[in-house]
């Protein structure tokens, strides 16, 4: 005690501290935000690339199966043969599939696939020499490349690449 005065505990923040509290919660709250923002940006392309993949693994599955090209017919070309329908139900070989294109994406019947309208699907097929199955030719030589894509909002997601030979495997 200094002249009859007595000091006071002092009790709570003074207005400099709840100041600084306020500013460094507030730096948390900022970070924390980014971090789920990025944590949410990457969760939704993760799904936009898992739907891509299914939807172009799903075509696949339908085109490889078919026959290499079309029977009883001499000179062959890529894509329908002329006569041919351009109706997915009635292609019957690989190459019918080129250019195909569905937005929204169709199942096999051809009916639209619900909750896709903004996904489009997309086919390719092109000879591809033996050599270099990566390459393009213009004639046939055996190998056929058929090029899968799904785009979103016309960015492309997945891109399946697969090939179909003329070889044919006898089953006993």
């Amino acid at each position: 005690m200094r002249n009859g005065f007595r000091r006071k505990a002092r009790r709570g923040f003074t207005l400099l501290e709840a100041i600084i509290a306020m500013v460094l919660v507030g730096l948390v709250l900022v970070a924390a935000f980014h971090v789920l923002g990025g944590t949410t940006q990457s969760t939704y392309l993760s799904a936009q690339s898992s739907t891509g993949l299914l939807l172009a693994e799903g075509l696949m599955a339908e085109i490889l199966p078919r026959a290499y090209a079309e029977p009883e017919v001499e000179n062959p070309s890529i894509g329908p043969e002329s006569g041919e329908s351009s109706d997915r139900t009635a292609f019957d070989d690989v190459d019918d599939y080129d250019g195909w294109t569905a937005v929204p994406p169709e199942a096999a019947d051809g009916s639209p696939l619900a909750g896709y309208d903004a996904w489009t699907r997309s086919v390719t097929v092109e000879y591809a020499p033996l050599t270099n199955p990566l390459g393009t030719v213009g004639s046939d030589e055996g190998i056929k490349r058929i090029t899968v894509t799904a785009s979103h909002g016309g960015k492309t997601v997945a891109e399946l690449v697969g090939y179909r030979t003329d070889c044919e495997v006898d089953e006993e």
